[in-house]
């Protein structure tokens, strides 16, 4: 396994209930779990993230008013976003936004994706993408 520089860890309510929905319909694998600790690491496409439900959730806040991780949001690169959505519309999971086409400029390149927000079920914003190519900026 290899292990990325930077992986978020997301503190959820129910490790059974994020687990579940990781799995069956964002499209992740469980790369290894801590029943004991309600902890599992994921992987979809490279992208890994950890879950972790904890009883010392003052620390971190999951009881207040709004969605966890306010003011941040996950980007995620995939092949093709259409099996993720055909996930989401049958387990009618609601998007935080339209499927849109933008085009984001790195220097004198622009690189396109196809992309939409949706929310796990803690609150967690994700940006699903697929890359659709580059032209100049």
């Amino acid at each position: 396994m290899e292990w990325n520089p930077l992986v978020p860890e997301l503190v959820v309510n129910s490790y059974a209930a994020s687990k579940k929905f990781y799995i069956e319909v964002f499209g992740f694998r469980l790369l290894f779990e801590r029943l004991e600790d309600n902890f599992g690491y994921f992987d979809i496409n490279g992208a890994q993230v950890m879950l972790l439900q904890t009883p010392g959730a003052e620390l971190y806040q999951i009881d207040r008013p709004g969605p966890n991780g306010k003011g941040l949001h996950f980007q995620v690169v995939l092949e093709s976003i259409a099996e993720l959505l055909a996930r989401l519309q049958a387990a009618s999971i609601v998007l935080a936004s339209p499927i849109t086409e933008e085009w984001y400029r790195a220097a004198d390149i622009a690189h396109g994706q196809r992309e939409f927000f949706v929310a796990d079920p803690d609150g967690y914003l994700y940006r699903f993408f697929e890359y659709i190519g580059e032209r100049a900026a």
